[in-house]
């Protein structure tokens, strides 16, 4: 129950809910009590039953948190039909809400000052009265509320290894030499790492096993397979191997080859969702397969490709979407992970040992580099 509180509560600070999306169906009245938090619930509720909760949120995207209302669904009394229903549902609110001025609260800016709902979480936390998870929802509501904010810098890369992690995406459009056109979308879903020591000596081997989920969409429909990179961009194939083409692993330099035929010819730009980046230009020597590639990822922008040099009409790949150069911290779904450390931490703030300041420019610092995530 305590997870809705920290979703649903970011709604109370739109104030009123005049804005009309496009099927026209808004609640016309003010969320500012735990009566209005379950009327607001109810509201949406035959719409969530005939949408489900992904196309619901997507349809009111002016109400992003209501995807919060489903764990409000799930409550033991909501479908109940005893006459103490509502009061059952507006008593589990209350008992972690307060009064509405502590529902107010939750919607004011700090900057250095923690307000006193998170710490009242955070000590659950620290008891062990509250699950991770709980304590995740409570960050996630300071993050969406603007009470903390992240330092978003480029994506470190790592050297000799392709720049990716896990839940990135690249999509393309593919067109053949028929004129087809076909879109490719790879997304990294799993990044594993094995050490292990040879002989029993000192010396360790770091293998690495990166899951690509690849996904085709063409007139034919819609076909899915997985293939499995290593950290260098090498993919295992039957006796052999061959170069993982969509990511080049970092450094590259004037010079270099990429592959049997192409190499780095000159330094461009390539502009990608309004933003010009730097990047190389890369082909063979008969100028007619080319490349262009991200100089700071190793991202293959675009790829330019005919099978001789006589032949005019040849295949060619071009970038549409990616996730590789968001700025914005990831809200989707994914693992929350807390580090266990972290609840020490949380004791210091609230021992005041450290000041309300400090503990949360430190969360920001671990949350922009993915050691707590939620």
């Amino acid at each position: 129950m305590k997870i809705i509180i920290f979703g649903i509560l970011l709604l109370v600070v739109m104030g009123s809910f005049n804005i009309q999306n496009s099927f026209g169906h808004n609640p016309d009245f003010e969320v500012s009590s735990s009566e209005d938090i379950l009327k607001f619930c109810d509201f949406f509720y035959e719409e969530y039953e005939l949408l489900g909760v992904d196309d619901l949120v997507q349809q009111h995207s002016n109400f992003p948190n209501l995807r919060a209302c489903v764990i409000l669904y799930n409550h033991v009394a909501w479908n109940s039909t005893h006459q103490a229903r509502d009061l059952v549902l507006i008593a589990e609110i209350d008992k972690y809400l307060g009064d509405s001025s502590y529902i107010r609260e939750r919607h004011i800016e700090y900057s250095d000052v923690m307000p006193d709902w998170i710490k009242r979480e955070a000590q659950l936390w620290v008891n062990n009265e509250n699950q991770d998870i709980g304590f995740a929802y409570g960050i996630r509501t300071l993050l969406e509320a603007g009470v903390i904010t992240l330092d978003h810098n480029e994506r470190k890369c790592i050297e000799n290894e392709i720049c990716v992690k896990e839940n990135d995406f690249i999509k393309y459009a593919h067109f053949d030499k028929y004129g087809n056109n076909i879109s490719i979308k790879h997304t990294f879903k799993s990044i594993e790492d094995t050490n292990f020591s040879v002989n029993d000596s000192q010396i360790t081997v770091k293998d690495s096993k990166i899951t690509v989920e690849v996904e085709k969409i063409s007139k034919e429909g819609i076909t899915k397979e997985e293939i499995i990179v290593n950290r260098e961009g090498v993919i295992k194939t039957g006796e052999c191997c061959k170069n993982y083409e969509f990511v080049i692993p970092l450094p590259i330099k004037l010079g270099d080859s990429i592959s049997e035929n192409i190499k780095i010819i000159a330094e461009t730009t390539h502009t990608f969702d309004n933003e010009i980046r730097p990047a190389w230009l890369a082909s063979d020597s008969t100028g007619q397969n080319v490349k262009i590639i991200d100089k700071k990822t190793g991202l293959i922008f675009s790829y330019e490709f005919h099978e001789t040099e006589v032949l005019t009409v040849g295949e060619e790949t071009k970038i549409k979407d990616t996730n590789f150069f968001d700025t914005k911290y990831n809200m989707g779904t994914h693992q929350v992970v807390i580090p266990e450390w972290w609840k020490t931490t949380t004791y210091w703030l609230l021992e005041e040992r450290i000041s309300e300041s400090e503990y949360l420019r430190a969360l920001e610092n671990i949350i922009s580099r993915n050691i707590l995530t939620v």
